[in-house]
């Protein structure tokens, strides 16, 4: 699916991702991948996804509700299959313009080129609020 090794499939799928490109970021999935966005109940894609079509609704979820406007990469560090990521992102939240500014982690495992897992370290109260109406 990727060439550049593990960093290069993240770094991909991080573009794609800052250029709202679904199709590239679904196709960096392996089949039987993961994402676990932990975090705050009243986050409407917080829980664990596994399988392409579970996380493609969960992308569509987080596609609804914000408008990523900057998304950069600080650090990016791993060894073999795991790669850690470090984003400074801007976010607004479509339905209440409140914005989102936020440091955020990310780890990826990536296996024959695809990633397998996806897991985000983020502020979801701080997340929820910037789109919650009765917030």
């Amino acid at each position: 699916m990727s060439d550049g090794g593990a960093k290069g499939v993240v770094r991909q799928f991080l573009a794609a991702i800052k250029g709202g490109d679904g199709q590239t970021m679904m196709g960096l999935l392996a089949e039987d991948a993961v994402v676990v966005l932990p975090g705050s109940f009243k986050v409407a894609w917080a829980g664990r996804w596994q399988g392409r079509e579970p996380i493609k609704q969960c992308f569509l979820a987080i596609g609804a509700l914000l408008d990523i406007r900057d998304h950069t990469v600080q650090l990016m560090f791993g060894e073999g299959e795991h790669v850690m990521v470090l984003i400074d992102e801007t976010s607004a939240a479509k339905n209440t313009g409140r914005l989102l500014h936020q440091e955020t982690a990310w780890y990826f495992r990536i296996k024959d080129g695809a990633i397998v897992h996806w897991q985000a370290y983020e502020d979801t109260e701080q997340i929820a609020w910037v789109w919650d109406e009765g917030g």
